[in-house]
């Protein structure tokens, strides 16, 4: 629950209001089930222990799924088969609220922050709201209830009218995942009931102005919305309060008026900081933010108060030589380095694992998160964003641009048409907008994914977004700049190009693809959703998914657990992942070369962009996490297990990296941070397949701020074999490892065949061959651990033999079970160790309830004894 306590400061008005989440003690029922219509649910007669018990935010199915319902809901086929009709009706839900105060001074108003699809809203028998105002997936509605309300028990009943298919644009899946049955239909966020005196406050935010030559000093503007509730007109006394920052204004406001009113810089000087401590992405800088809290007063008594966290920092957009747009936190170039989220299949996530993915998000050194359309069941996602520095990129689906998941006839536009759509729409966005604006991590918003708004509802939405916020870059749509290479690449008739592109792909390609691509996907621009396909989970998550008979080998069962439609199989995949690694005889063997595979496939993605800054503004790896268990587009699974492609976005992110560019053959070394390096040391060193040191470099370094230079060209060496490894360090002045990337090469090269691009993927010609790592020479690894009781751990692993080991897996995990621990977060994964060499590899894990005694350490590895 959450509550929000309001005192005033005066002796002799001790008066206490709140806002309270209502979450708790809710009754859930179908429409079926009863004859009862909402006056008579809504009164006290009504069998209060009929229906399901649940808590909200809930949808239909996450509500049954409270009450023990479809445990084999995610075996196979049982989503797909799953009978709808029971969804096709109305459901209803009830929920009991105590009212311990209702004088003349006492004002309630209750907020739905998200209903899917419609509503009919009853209280106390009588119906406050109907269906034909209160619908849309994405519209924030709140009511004045005082005028309903008695002293003791009232009664609150919500007739949830489902969506239907081929008629409403509502909330939904792609081909991420099946489509639940009851399509998400529900209270899926928030209901507050506010207690307040006659003024009340809603919309509360904070602009800030940067100076962007010193980054000391900025400017804020301070705003809220305030709403007489009464028949006279109120005197209103408004507080703002944050550090030392103490400001008021007086408001006279009519009777029944709605006023925003703002704290602008230049009528209080108190808003002009010297000394600004500003937010930054994650790996440029601090991400501080200051605890602001807004009062309301009448009479010298609370009637509202509202309190959040803001960041000071401004973001805008730019667009670089070669007409891709990019973009800027408090001045400075920012490359993007994203991947897309989604929710919960049910909108069920609980706010320890959404906070658990937000860290992992910045654990891999990502810097921001792409929201389609799924934004979390309340603000966790925003509060954890604002806390770990991830810019969030926020808009609507490709659920609402193509037929077979909407059910309209799709066209070159959002599947919106007709003026009450579109205005039912622009006024959905709107609330959004003002629900999130005041997040310091909101940083992009954006009006369609795959297609573009029609004219007229583009300009139905700059309207309401000249109201609602003016303070961040807007894109049309996520596509762009290019359309699979064309030379006339679609674009807005009243915004103009968006300066990004859609080019994919979505399966894997090699990882010499991102360098040498000019046309489609490749490390240039601004790609709004890409990444090399599946991404297969360890042994673990597998156990967990599959029944046992269908572990191994891969059968029908395993290509349920993959996407839809294009991506219903792994071929692709499999094809271009058996030619270069070789077939595996057991599962064991096929996961952990799989990890190898996924770390190889993503690193070069993200490291390509980096080389390419700001040629190449920003990447959004497809996807983040996953709604349901899969093995497509994950950087870790639903069970919060990390892949190999979670260590090498890790590793490739990372804010001072060397890199090994597969396009030229080159060494660079990328710098995110906002100072530059000098006397640095680049090691540079190649191996043959038997660990014989081929060639050795050492190299002095000076690396200018957020830039990326290249450092060496790797010489044409004899001797070499099929495969080969690359490895490099980057050392300070005082030899301390600061980063390191290791490579495992092939003399044979990938040749993709981009005469063959779809929109999906690139096939390749040729595979590189990485065959004769299945024939490495046996290493050793010695090594020891400890776990605290905080659960913070720490391993060194040393390898004493003159044999490279090879791909090595740490796992912390039950000593008994053997189970993984999660969330978990290594400083490093899959590593390889030279020959002779020793490392100190750290961590902590987030598990709860655990005894530190009962955890362990497990090493595995390609090649070890």
């Amino acid at each position: 629950m959450g509550v929000i306590g309001m005192g005033s400061c005066h002796a002799h008005a001790p008066v206490t209001e709140h806002k309270t989440y209502l979450e708790a003690g809710w009754q859930l029922f179908s429409s079926a089930s009863t004859d009862a219509d909402g006056e008579e649910i809504s009164n006290s007669h009504f069998d209060k222990s009929f229906g399901y018990p649940i808590e909200v935010p809930a949808t239909a199915m996450h509500g049954l799924m409270q009450n023990d319902m479809f445990p084999d809901i995610f075996e196979p086929y049982v989503l797909e088969n799953m009978d709808k009709t029971p969804y096709e009706v109305p459901w209803w839900y009830r929920k009991e609220i105590e009212i311990k105060s209702l004088s003349d001074k006492d004002f309630y108003q209750l907020t739905f922050e998200g209903i899917n699809f419609k509503a009919n809203i009853w209280l106390n028998g009588t119906r406050i709201a109907r269906e034909d105002s209160v619908q849309g997936s994405y519209g924030v509605w709140n009511f004045d209830i005082t005028p309903y309300l008695k002293m003791g028990r009232n009664i609150l009943a919500v007739e949830i009218i489902p969506p239907v298919f081929g008629k409403d644009v509502h909330k939904g899946f792609v081909d991420w995942n099946p489509t639940p049955a009851d399509r998400l239909m529900g209270i899926w966020r928030g209901v507050l009931l506010s207690h307040t005196g006659p003024v009340s406050m809603r919309h509360a935010n904070v602009v800030s102005k940067v100076d962007k030559e010193t980054l000391k000093s900025a400017e804020l503007t301070l705003s809220t919305e305030l709403t007489n509730h009464s028949h006279e007109v109120q005197r209103a006394l408004v507080t703002a309060a944050f550090d030392d920052v103490v400001i008021q204004q007086q408001v006279e406001l009519q009777p029944n008026e709605h006023r925003e009113i703002f704290f602008r810089p230049n009528e209080y000087p108190e808003l002009q900081l010297d000394a600004a401590r500003l937010w930054w992405p994650n790996n440029m800088g601090e991400q501080y933010l200051y605890d602001l809290t807004l009062n309301v007063e009448v009479d010298a008594r609370p009637s509202d108060e509202e309190s959040f966290r803001f960041g000071i920092r401004e973001v805008e957009d730019f667009w670089n030589e070669s007409g891709y747009r990019g973009f800027m936190v408090n001045g400075q170039k920012v490359m993007i380095r994203s991947a897309g989220w989604v929710d919960n299949i049910f909108l069920a996530d609980p706010d320890e694992k959404v906070e658990a993915q937000m860290k992992y998000a910045q654990h891999m050194n990502l810097n921001s998160i792409r929201l389609e359309s799924f934004w979390g069941r309340n603000r966790t996602i925003m509060n954890k964003a604002d806390e770990y520095g991830l810019l969030l990129m926020l808009g609507w689906t490709a659920h609402w641009e193509w037929d077979s998941y909407l059910g309209f006839p799709h066209d070159d536009y959002v599947s919106i048409r007709g003026t009450e759509a579109k205005t039912l729409h622009a006024n959905n966005y709107r609330d959004q907008v003002l629900w999130h604006r005041r997040h310091p991590s909101v940083a992009i918003w954006t009006y369609g994914s795959d297609k573009l708004p029609r004219p007229s509802l583009e300009i139905m939405l700059n309207e309401r977004m000249a109201k609602a916020d003016t303070t961040r870059p807007i894109l049309s749509y996520c596509g762009g700049t290019m359309l699979m290479g064309a030379s006339d690449p679609r674009q807005s008739e009243i915004s103009g190009p968006t300066g990004v592109k859609m080019e994919g792909p979505y399966d894997w390609v090699p990882p010499v693809y991102w360098y040498i691509d000019k046309r489609y996907g490749g490390a240039f621009g601004f790609n709004t959703e890409v990444g090399p396909g599946p991404q297969i989970p360890p042994l673990s998550t597998i156990k967990k998914m599959l029944p046992e008979d269908h572990l191994w080998p891969i059968d029908s069962i395993w290509l349920y657990y993959s996407g839809r439609n294009q991506f219903e199989n792994l071929d692709r995949f499999l094809n271009a992942f058996n030619t270069r690694y070789g077939e595996s005889q057991d599962l064991e063997t096929f996961l952990l070369k799989n990890q190898m595979s996924s770390y190889e496939a993503i690193r070069p993605m993200f490291e390509a962009f980096a080389v390419n800054k700001f040629h190449s503004t920003g990447v959004v790896q497809w996807m983040f996490n996953s709604a349901w268990p899969t093995f497509y587009w994950q950087l870790f699974d639903y069970y919060l297990m990390p892949n190999g492609a979670f260590y090498g976005t890790k590793k490739a992110a990372a804010p001072l990296v060397p890199i090994y560019n597969y396009g030229d053959k080159s060494i660079y070394i990328n710098n995110d941070h906002l100072n530059a390096y000098h006397g640095l040391v680049l090691q540079t060193r190649v191996y043959d397949i038997h660990s014989n040191l081929l060639f050795s470099n050492d190299q002095s370094v000076d690396i200018d701020a957020n830039s990326a230079q290249e450092i060496l060209k790797l010489p044409e060496l004899d001797h070499l074999s099929t495969s080969y490894f690359l490895n490099l360090r980057l050392k300070n002045g005082n030899g301390d490892v600061i980063e390191n990337n290791f490579y495992w090469l092939s003399t044979v090269a990938d040749i993709p065949d981009f005469d063959q691009t779809t929109w999906y993927w690139t096939p390749n010609k040729q595979h590189a061959d990485f065959t004769a790592l299945n024939d490495l020479s046996k290493a050793r690894v010695e090594f020891n651990y400890s776990v605290q009781d905080d659960l913070m751990f720490s391993i060194e692993v040393h390898n004493p033999t003159e044999k490279i080991a090879f791909f090595i897996e740490l796992t912390l995990a039950d000593k008994d079970t053997k189970e993984p621990i999660t969330p978990v977060f290594w400083d490093d994964n899959y590593i390889s160790l030279l020959p002779g060499e020793r490392r100190t590899i750290n961590g902590h894990a987030e598990a709860k309830n655990i005894d530190a005694s009962s955890l362990e350490i497990v090493v595995q590895g390609s090649n070890l004894e």
